[in-house]
């Protein structure tokens, strides 16, 4: 049997990442199958399962990518040159649109066997870790209030993005998905950016 280079296990671990997604979004959470992934991806499950111990390690790696993906991103910004209000206010709608992943929602939505409930904690603590630096940045920059505890921000943001994910699930808007958005994306840039007078 012919050895598989690096470049091919990065890119058959991408595939699953990226297959993983496309079931997510076109399946929903029910449709999110070992199987499914395979199939979408287009290798074995062997292959699947030389990549990943769980399906929940493999959701697990598609948070860390999105995550990367959006860290990324705000970091081109700064170093383009972007007001750090403009990425505060990025970084706030991405949080809320971006996170805004199915795959995201398959953990929080009734899984409650231990590795489930072990890669829950880990995504909880990487989205913290991966977004407080950009917090503080802000804040040191004097563009996001002083007395705000990053840590905890970044924990309620995504504690109300999970409360949205729910309601999309739902399909239970009382108003509808892009005025409630709009509105979380306000309130959160209200509370943490410093009033527009106070930075002249």
């Amino acid at each position: 049997m012919p050895k598989i280079s690096e470049e091919q296990r990065a890119a058959a671990r991408q595939r699953l990442i990226d297959a993983t997604v496309a079931v997510a979004e076109r399946d929903g959470v029910d449709g999110l199958t070992t199987r499914a992934i395979v199939a979408e991806a287009g290798v074995s499950a062997g292959m699947f399962y030389g990549h990943f111990d769980s399906k929940e390690a493999l959701l697990a790696a598609v948070v860390d990518h999105k995550t990367d993906e959006l860290t990324t991103l705000v970091h081109a910004e700064l170093e383009l040159g972007t007001p750090m209000e403009g990425v505060v206010r990025a970084l706030v709608d991405q949080l809320v649109r971006v996170l805004d992943l199915k795959v995201l929602a398959s953990f929080r939505t009734g899984a409650g066997t231990e590795d489930a409930l072990a890669a829950q904690r880990r995504i909880n603590r990487r989205i913290v870790d991966a977004f407080v630096p950009l917090l503080e940045a802000s804040v040191d920059a004097g563009v996001v209030r002083p007395d705000i505890d990053p840590e905890a921000v970044v924990e309620f943001i995504d504690l109300v993005i999970d409360g949205l994910n729910r309601r999309r699930a739902l399909d239970g808007f009382v108003s509808s998905d892009d005025r409630l958005t709009a509105v979380i994306i306000a309130a959160f840039e209200r509370y943490l950016l410093v009033p527009q007078e106070d930075l002249r």
